[in-house]
């Protein structure tokens, strides 16, 4: 199988720019940055809840721990 194409930086912020546009911008800027930055599947991102990236405090946490998927 063969490995996928990495975006390089210039190609990722052309995709930023071009969801910054569309409805749910902020949301769909997230999933994109989770993806790219964290390395983060599409099933991990669309399973995350706000309590698994903010602590109680309100403050976003060092480390996200991914609970099992199937």
């Amino acid at each position: 199988m063969k490995q996928a194409k990495v975006l390089d930086e210039r190609e990722f912020k052309r995709v930023l720019a071009v969801v910054a546009d569309g409805k749910h911008a902020l949301r769909n800027r997230l999933a994109l940055m989770l993806s790219h930055y964290a390395g983060l599947r599409v099933g991990e991102i669309a399973a995350l809840k706000i309590a698994d990236i903010v602590d109680a405090g309100g403050d976003v946490r060092d480390r996200i721990h991914l609970k099992g998927l199937r």
